[in-house]
């Protein structure tokens, strides 16, 4: 019969059963000692970019002096270049300063 091949000597079935119980009594005190583990609130502040359209008042296109000057008169055809370079440096530079500012 296979039974007989299971069969322990009786002094190794009170060992193994001694250890079970050893264990059992140390899982079960181990159980009631331990605490709850309490979670940690916190607070984390996270700083992250975020895209914004610019706004920006819109800078209107000047009327230029050359589009004013009378074309038959070549000296006040100079003069009015003369005068639209100084226009178009003002106007530049408005046009960049509104570009800055959303930068």
């Amino acid at each position: 019969m296979r039974w007989g091949m299971l069969a322990a000597s009786p002094d190794a079935l009170r060992y193994a059963i001694a250890i079970l119980l050893l264990l059992l009594i140390l899982f079960s005190v181990s159980g009631c000692q331990t605490e709850p583990v309490k979670p940690i609130v916190q607070t984390v502040v996270v700083e992250k970019p975020v895209q914004v359209r610019c706004q920006v008042p819109a800078i209107e296109r000047p009327v230029w002096e050359t589009e004013r000057a009378n074309v038959a008169d070549p000296v006040t055809v100079s003069r009015a270049i003369r005068a639209e370079l100084e226009q178009r440096r003002g106007y530049e530079t408005r046009l960049e300063a509104a570009a800055k500012s959303c930068e």
